[in-house]
Order: structure tokens, then C-alpha cells, then sequence
């Protein structure tokens, strides 16, 4: 009877230490407020010229400490509000948006197919 007691004081103990529902939406609210945010940037990067995108990226590249001479073309990435954009020697880099307006760039180089 008493570990049981004991368990049930341990539960409530731990209860009292989680964020209260108010702590909870406030949370809840800023990460949609986050997400919102980041959308609208990359509305405002899909809205822009190609040309005037592709400087945009080559810019964000560049900052990112990336070697790119020039971005030959970019399209839309396989998730919502990425781009891929390619740069001349080849090199290719996934562009999202964070909610601050940031570009956040991954450089990757895809791996020829093997032969056969």
C-alpha cells in the first residue's frame, strides 16, 4: 500500500513539472506564427522573376561560404517552399526559408548511376 502511495505522489510530482495548458498554446501559437512566417518568404522568393530567384539563391549560396559562379536554373524542391537550384560547375543546393526570412542552403551532389 505504501509503494502505491508512493507511486501515485511520484506521478502527481511529475504532472506538476509538464508546461500548463496556457505555456502549451502560447508554444503552439509561436510555432504556427514560425511556420506562417517562413511561408510567406518563400511565396515572395516563388512570386520573383526566374532570373531575379536565381540571385537570390546564388546569394544565399554564396553566404553560406558555397562555391557557385552563377546559378544556371532552379526549380521548386519535393518539399513545399524548397528549391533546388544548380550552379555552373554542377554543383547543386536545396534552398528552404526559415521564419526570419534566412535562406537555409544543403549542398548536394548527386551520385551518378552506376554502370552496368
Amino acid at each position: 500500500m505504501r509503494g502505491f502511495v508512493m507511486t501515485i505522489a511520484g506521478s502527481l510530482l511529475l504532472a506538476a513539472c509538464g508546461p500548463s495548458a496556457q505555456e502549451q498554446a502560447a508554444a503552439n501559437a509561436a510555432t504556427q506564427a514560425s511556420q506562417q512566417q517562413a511561408q510567406e518568404a518563400a511565396a515572395k522568393v516563388a512570386a520573383l522573376a526566374p532570373g531575379q530567384r536565381d540571385g537570390v539563391f546564388i546569394r544565399a549560396i554564396r553566404d553560406a561560404g558555397l562555391p557557385c559562379q552563377g546559378v544556371t536554373g532552379s526549380q521548386p524542391g519535393d518539399k513545399p517552399g524548397s528549391w533546388v537550384a544548380t550552379c555552373q560547375e554542377g554543383s547543386r543546393h536545396i534552398i528552404t526559408f526559415g521564419a526570419n526570412g534566412m535562406a537555409n542552403v544543403t549542398s548536394f551532389t548527386p551520385q551518378p548511376a552506376p554502370q552496368r
